[in-house]
This record gives structure tokens, C-alpha cells and sequence, in this order.
């Protein structure tokens, strides 16, 4: 019976395979963040893969969002989480195909809110506190923080009635436990005692072990490792879509995070090794990451060489130059986006999107909008094409998966 206990005094010996895959996966994103920073679109590669992850986690919920819907979304919500995010809740924003295509695309966006809000709000050098958590998940799950949602740690016993294998050979910790366990949890996330990637991946499997809320355990782990790889300085200017290889191959990664769901017991022994299984797993989904990234990535600077050239080659510094560094990663832009993340003007911003509107980089797209919307359909290809490359036809929930005692 595997029953989950404090892991901040313990020590996790990974194999030497899983700590190359470590070494290998870790090197592999710095050099794709550098290139993205030498390349002057690291802000648009920001966008973009913070978008491929919030599209992606999702997906592991075997749901389907529309990119478009999300691209055309981003725009509407104009920056302003608590009342984009409610408007889009409320309003036809955009032309769903039903209400469940609402929802997904409303849970996407939540969650790329909190992915935004690990990057730009916080401070990669504080501790991760349990209060961290608290709003991390109540942004992903509500679009807003914890202290506008009373968002709190499970009170209840965890109900284990979908996962029949678990029953088996797993207790979930009851709920007066719980507060020792996070601020456990929180104690090892803040140490520097192994690789960010080894790391992330450890405080992963214990905080599905301990299951803290009663839903929503795979967006706030994930964000939670996001947190914790932030924290270490492995990834400050680009999130790593490090829900891409789950959300591609579902079945290993609830098997190897959930393996009580698959009828595994785990004694002290068998528990050390599952969690070097687990952390090999976050290896090579960080190495995916990095590669479809970097593939990516040339992709963006091409289209950037040749939109300088469309353009004349803009002055250095002018709101020309800045828009065409933010347009890859937001092909769906209104002036006043442009304007709160150039620093530009709102003159100076009209000015630019009628050069690349002259250009043939941009053209303006019929909106209810209080601010004029632009479309870069060039960049839409580029992340239609990633998408259509990485992602898969037919989503599987992780959750449908490990309900019956494996063999």
C-alpha cells in the first residue's frame, strides 16, 4: 500500500540514464531560449508556447480546443483578465460551435492566464509558499487569484470511486494532513539540491500523491513545475511546452505520474524507483519541448527576415520594429495591446500597423472590438502548422485511463 509522507528531508537517487536525460533536456532548452533572446523574438516565442501548453494540458483532458477561437479570444480579452475572461464567459465573443466548445476554449485561457501570471507578475527569486499554489490553481481553474475565490485545500476525503486499481494499492492522505504535507512539498520545491528538471519532476509525482485539491491536479502540477524551473533559472524568457509529449502520449504519462491507478504497489524501494520513472518520463517530455521549439523557432526568425524586408528595414527601436517581434507570437493583435506592450504611443502604434497593413504583413478583421483588431495571417500559418505537426487527431483523458488493475 502506497501511502505518500513528507519527501523534504529525503534524498532521490536518479539513475544515471534519467540524469543524462536530465543534462541533455536542460541544455537543450538554455539553447533554445538563447537563440530565442539573440534572435530578438524571445516575447513572441513567449506567447506562442505558453499557448501551446495551456492548448496542450488541456488536450490532455481529451479535449479539443479551436486555435482560432483561442488566437481571436486572446485579442478580445484585451489584457484584462478578470474582465476578459467573465466577458468571455458571458458574450458570444466568438462563433462556437456549441457550449462545450465554449468551455474548452474558456479553460484554455485560464489556464494560459496563469501561465502568463508565473512569468510576468512574479518573482522567479521568492519561495514557493502554499499560497503560490492556492493561486496558481485558482487561475487556472477560475481565471482568478485564491483571495477572489476562496480557493482551498481539499477539506474532504479524496474520493478514489474512478480509479477502482487505486483502491488497491494507494492512500490518499486525509485532510487534516494535508496542511504538512504542502508546506512539505513547498520546503523541497525551494531547494537547490538537484537539477531543475529532477527536481520539478519530484515535486510533481508527490503533489499528485497527495492530491491537495479535489479536481484540476494536472494544470496546477504542470504550473507548479513551471514554477519551480522558473525559480532554478532554467527557463526565465520562454515557457517550455512541457504538456506537449503528455498530451501526445497520454497513456505513459498517466502510468508513469499515477502508477497506483494502474494497480502498482509501491513499497519504499518500488516508490524510488517509480519516481525515477516518472522523472525520466519529464526528461524526455522537456526534450520534445525543446525540440519542436527549436524547429519552431526557425520558422519564426524566417518569417521575421522577410517581414523586415517587406517592410524596408524599420528603424531600430521605432513601434515598426516592435510589432513585428511581437506579431509571430501574437498574430491576433488590437492597437491597444500593441500599445501596453510596445511602450509605444497609440499614434506611433497606428502609424506602424498602417506600414504593415501597406506591406501585405497585416490586415484589419471586422470586430466588435473597442479597439481596432489585426490579423498577421502568415503567423497563424506558422502556429497552424505547429499544431497540426505535434498534436494529436484524437485526444485521450488521462483521467479514463487506469481504472482496471493492470494485466
Amino acid at each position: 500500500m502506497y501511502k505518500p509522507v513528507p519527501i523534504g528531508k529525503q534524498v532521490f537517487a536518479l539513475s544515471p540514464a534519467t540524469q543524462a536525460g536530465i543534462a541533455r533536456a536542460e541544455a537543450m532548452m538554455i539553447r533554445m531560449e538563447d537563440r530565442a533572446c539573440s534572435g530578438g523574438v524571445d516575447r513572441a516565442l513567449m506567447h506562442t508556447l505558453a499557448r501551446v501548453e495551456a492548448v496542450s494540458t488541456i488536450r490532455i483532458e481529451g479535449k479539443r480546443p479551436s486555435l482560432g477561437a483561442i488566437l481571436h479570444l486572446e485579442a478580445y480579452l484585451d489584457g484584462n483578465r478578470a474582465e476578459g475572461v467573465s466577458r468571455v464567459d458571458s458574450l458570444d465573443a466568438y462563433d462556437f460551435e456549441n457550449d462545450e466548445a465554449r468551455a474548452t476554449a474558456l479553460e484554455v485561457l485560464r489556464f494560459l492566464s496563469a501561465v502568463r501570471y508565473l512569468y510576468y507578475e512574479t518573482d522567479p527569486d521568492q519561495p514557493l509558499t502554499p499560497d503560490t499554489l492556492l493561486d496558481i490553481h485558482s487561475l487556472c481553474m477560475y481565471g482568478l487569484p485564491a483571495r477572489e475565490t476562496g480557493v482551498h485545500f481539499r477539506r474532504r476525503r479524496h474520493d478514489q470511486s474512478a480509479a477502482d486499481a487505486a483502491t488497491l494499492v494507494y492512500e490518499p492522505p486525509e485532510p487534516e494532513e494535508l496542511p504538512g504535507l504542502v508546506e512539505d512539498l513547498c520546503a523541497f520545491a525551494n531547494k537547490d539540491a538537484y537539477a531543475p528538471i529532477g527536481q520539478a519532476a519530484i515535486a510533481h509525482f508527490q503533489f499528485e500523491s497527495i492530491k491537495p485539491f479535489k479536481s484540476g491536479l494536472d494544470k496546477t502540477g504542470r504550473l507548479m513545475c513551471h514554477a519551480i524551473m522558473r525559480k532554478r533559472g532554467l527557463m526565465r524568457s520562454v515557457v517550455a511546452p512541457i504538456g506537449l509529449e503528455p498530451a501526445i502520449d497520454t497513456k505513459s504519462h498517466a502510468e508513469s505520474l499515477l502508477p497506483y491507478n494502474f494497480g502498482l504497489a509501491a513499497g519504499e524501494r518500488e516508490r524510488l524507483q517509480l519516481v525515477d520513472r516518472w522523472a525520466d518520463f519529464c526528461a524526455w517530455s522537456a526534450e520534445v519541448s525543446a525540440k519542436v521549439t527549436d524547429v519552431h523557432l526557425n520558422a519564426v526568425l524566417a518569417l521575421r527576415e522577410r517581414w523586415v524586408e517587406e517592410l524596408g528595414r524599420p528603424s531600430k527601436g521605432s513601434a515598426s520594429e516592435a510589432l513585428i517581434g511581437l506579431l509571430p507570437g501574437l498574430p491576433v493583435l488590437t492597437v491597444k495591446q500593441a500599445v501596453a506592450l510596445t511602450g509605444k504611443s497609440v499614434s506611433s502604434v497606428n502609424d506602424a500597423f498602417a506600414r504593415l497593413e501597406a506591406a501585405g504583413i497585416i490586415r484589419e478583421i471586422d470586430s466588435a472590438q473597442r479597439s481596432r483588431v489585426f490579423v498577421a495571417p502568415r503567423a497563424v500559418d506558422l502556429f497552424d502548422e505547429l499544431d497540426r505537426k505535434v498534436a494529436p487527431q484524437t485526444p485521450v483523458s488521462r483521467d479514463s485511463l487506469g481504472t482496471v488493475v493492470a494485466g
